[in-house]
């Protein structure tokens, strides 16, 4: 169940069925902020009040629709969106989906079809921006684009022309040298040997020539030393 009060944005033209959504929104605990009829009414209130979440008639009247509207969220506010539909054809709602909203309510709707979609809105949102907080590297492999969390890379190998990048699940060969490479990581990715970097939030020892991480063993040469004790030594700061 939701324990947060929204302030929620209604759009929608026609009113019996925008009084009929504040109605069931302020029986679930939330606070109606807003109430629009038309694109330019709505992209109004987004920019002048704080609204949680929206609630979106695709087909409301003027040139631009509801997907207008959910363009714009997309791009400009960090909110949770759900459609409101009397169509469910293959059409709408594929125009819907490039709009990338977090669910649809088809009309008509009974008030736990409006507290479930909003509940898995909130959810879908809140796994979205979870992902989008992780730290990560985007790698081109052949002709496909691969975004890696840096937390998953356990250590980066040289070969070659290339780096073998192994993560916990698999090893990536991408075509860059070490030293590129590195210029893109974090300070917690420290360079051990000429043709190892380790990420030494995963290790699970360390010798005096030797980093153990789960069942790997990568060498520490005498040149790059110094480079683990500056690390060691402004982690304990």
């Amino acid at each position: 169940m939701i324990s947060k009060k929204l302030n929620i944005l209604i759009i929608e033209d026609e009113y019996i069925t925008q009084k009929s959504i504040e109605k069931n929104l302020i029986v679930l605990g939330h606070n109606v902020k807003g109430r629009a009829m038309d694109y330019d009414k709505a992209i109004s209130i987004l920019n002048e009040e704080n609204i949680d979440f929206a609630i979106i008639d695709i087909n409301i009247k003027g040139q631009k629709k509801g997907t207008d509207i959910g363009t714009y969220i997309t791009n400009h506010k960090k909110i949770p969106f759900v459609y409101l539909t009397s169509y469910s054809d293959t059409k709408t709602i594929r125009s819907a989906i490039e709009t990338e909203p977090y669910g649809y309510l088809v009309k008509p709707f009974q008030q736990h079809d409006l507290l479930t979609a909003i509940e898995i809105a909130l959810i879908n949102f809140n796994k979205e921006i979870g992902k989008s907080e992780l730290p990560q590297i985007q790698i081109k492999i052949g002709d496909k684009s691969i975004k890696l969390n840096l937390d998953a890379i356990l250590f980066v190998e040289s070969d070659k022309n290339y780096v073998n990048i192994h993560t916990n699940k698999e090893i990536y060969k991408y075509r860059n040298t070490l030293h590129e490479f590195q210029e893109n990581l974090p300070s917690n990715f420290v360079q051990t040997h000429k043709s190892f970097i380790v990420n030494f939030n995963c290790i699970t020892s360390v010798s005096k020539n030797l980093i153990e991480i789960n069942e790997f063993k990568i060498p520490i040469s005498k040149s790059f030393k110094e480079n683990i004790d500056i690390y060691l030594t402004n982690t304990k700061k």
